[in-house]
């Protein structure tokens, strides 16, 4: 937890992220960092959406944010 963490506060607030960059930004296997994903925005940590998609694309990219409250929980001692 604590590498996507360090990830996710390395960026501005308003920020978008796309999974590959957190996967590598924090260097985690795929499973655990959907794992980690599904419980942040559980805690409501993170919003996500969708890109709207461009010509050529299979299909639109889905993106993660951190919340006020996600970077307020992540920053606590």
């Amino acid at each position: 937890m604590r590498k996507l963490k360090t990830a996710l506060l390395a960026r501005a607030a308003g920020t978008r992220f796309y999974s590959w960059d957190l996967r590598k930004a924090a260097s985690l296997h795929n499973a655990r960092l959907y794992e980690l994903i599904v419980l942040f925005t559980q805690r409501g940590w993170l919003t996500d959406g969708y890109d709207e998609p461009k010509p050529g694309d299979d299909q639109p990219k889905h993106w993660y944010e951190l919340t006020d409250l996600g970077r307020r929980e992540l920053t606590r001692p």
